[in-house]
């Protein structure tokens, strides 16, 4: 799979893994605040587009 096309992917997938994280922040309101929630969706997110904007840095 060459560069481009792993960005594509990349994309659709962060943007796959926030509306889940939401998804599941949204339905664990009760177990804890919402809003802690969102933000930890929001941390995970983060991190997960940063490893795989190094990745793709170091890919040639």
């Amino acid at each position: 799979m060459n560069k481009k096309n792993m960005e594509i992917v990349a994309s659709v997938g962060s943007v796959v893994l926030l509306i889940l994280l939401f998804a599941v922040a949204h339905q664990m309101r009760n177990s804890f605040p919402q809003e802690y929630g969102f933000i930890g969706s929001l941390v995970v997110f983060i991190i997960a587009i940063s490893v795989v904007g190094l990745k793709l840095n170091e890919m040639q």
